[in-house]
């Protein structure tokens, strides 16, 4: 597996590995997507969940794991759980039978109990703290006393070249000065996330990221083809793409 490894922590695509908690960190799931748009006119083949299935499979083989936390928006509606939702919800949670589940709360996460109850698995809300560590969703603000993971801003980078081509990434992002801030990049299969070069403060999803700002994060692209590149801060890369 490709993945690319820092002081306390390893990103691989989609997620992280916290080595002294033996922990996996996954985020923004959006199980139920393809009946979502469904309901809108537009027919995708229900592809996303055998995918996310076989990513998490295969990160459980390859690292020591006694945690996996979950930062929210497991779930796409808003609304009451589909029945894809239900479904598809409830067979990752036994998927991961044997493991130390935690689930943190997410926007969409809205009739989100109903399900974990059935699998004895608590929501917490709004972050879950572990050691020196603070898992939140990203959507509401928490205390920054700690390192911080979340998820909630599916962040992407847009490459173009000099033909005026352009191809996404998911990306992670990364602050290393306090407070420390990682950025996980979306586990949903269906659209890359949102360009976070082109998009101005105002427009970020967090309300903590709107208010620290993203400028001096570093950008991690992370790809299952072209792999993981640490390709330097937002600003230094804002600059460049000029």
């Amino acid at each position: 597996m490709q993945e690319l490894e820092f002081d306390d922590f390893i990103i691989f695509p989609y997620g992280v590995y916290i080595k002294e908690l033996s922990s996996l960190v996954f985020a923004d799931f959006h199980l139920g997507l393809e009946r979502a748009v469904e309901e809108e006119g537009l027919y995708l083949p229900y592809r996303q969940f055998p995918e996310i299935l076989e990513i998490v499979r295969k990160t459980i083989e390859v690292y020591d794991v006694r945690n996996i936390i979950l930062l929210g928006d497991i779930k796409h509606e808003f609304g009451k759980a589909s029945d894809q939702e239900w479904d598809e919800v409830l067979s990752l949670l036994r998927e991961l039978k044997g493991y130390n589940v935690k689930v943190v709360r997410g926007n969409h996460d809205n009739y989100l109990i109903p399900i974990l109850k059935r699998e004895g698995i608590e929501l917490d809300d709004p972050y879950l703290d572990l050691g020196n560590y603070r898992f939140a969703h990203g959507h509401v603000e928490v205390p920054l006393d700690r390192s911080l993971l979340m998820g909630h801003e599916h962040p992407a980078i847009s490459i173009r070249d000099d033909f005026g081509a352009s191809v996404s990434y998911k990306c992670a992002l990364y602050r290393r000065k306090e407070p420390r801030i990682l950025v996980l990049p979306a586990m949903v299969r269906l659209g890359y996330g949102k360009d976070i070069l082109s998009s101005s403060r105002e427009e970020l999803l967090s309300p903590m990221l709107r208010r620290i700002g993203i400028d001096d994060m570093e950008v991690i692209v992370v790809d299952e083809e072209v792999g993981l590149s640490d390709l330097g801060i937002v600003n230094d890369l804002r600059k460049l793409m000029r």
